[in-house]
């Protein structure tokens, strides 16, 4: 396992500080881009998250999961009141920020960067779907396949 402070040697404290709200910012764009809201399931998913990650990331990120996890909920809450409200305003900043901390994994044990690479981009994913509903996940698609199915009409794109 890498050991934390030997992993980030190459960054100041602010460039850590940095690094540990990125989690807090992939949570917001992925919580941004759909709707340019952040809603209370998405927000308690990322919190959630951090948290669960501090044991269930690979043993390489526990460390750093736990010192996002210690701050997260409280960053997330101080971080949302600097995005802009203007939803094509807020993805760009939020965009930027991620961005920030993205370029400090240049500074990280390459293997070390490889794991927060992935990690970061699974936790997008996770706080993005957060939001959808039983109805579109389960309803909805039983739903559709039954209208396909008794529907008078061809939805076949291939068909003349």
């Amino acid at each position: 396992m890498i050991e934390i402070k030997k992993a980030f040697q190459k960054l100041t404290e602010d460039e850590l500080n940095q690094l540990l709200d990125t989690p807090v910012w992939m949570a917001l764009l992925a919580a941004h881009v759909g709707d340019g809201k952040v809603s209370e399931d998405e927000r308690a998913e990322a919190v959630k998250l951090a948290h669960l990650r501090t044991f269930t990331s690979q043993k390489s990120l526990r460390e750093f999961y736990a010192l996002v996890d210690q701050r997260f909920e409280t960053r997330f809450d101080l971080l949302l009141k600097r995005v802009p409200k203007k939803h094509e305003d807020s993805v760009v900043f939020i965009e930027a920020q991620v961005k920030r901390g993205h370029a400090l994994l240049l500074k990280v044990d390459p293997d070390l960067a490889i794991d927060m690479e992935d990690s970061l981009e699974s936790f997008y994913k996770h706080v993005f779907n957060a939001d959808k509903s039983f109805f579109q996940y389960f309803a909805l698609p039983i739903f559709s396949a039954r209208l396909d199915k008794h529907s008078k009409y061809d939805f076949d794109e291939g068909g003349d």
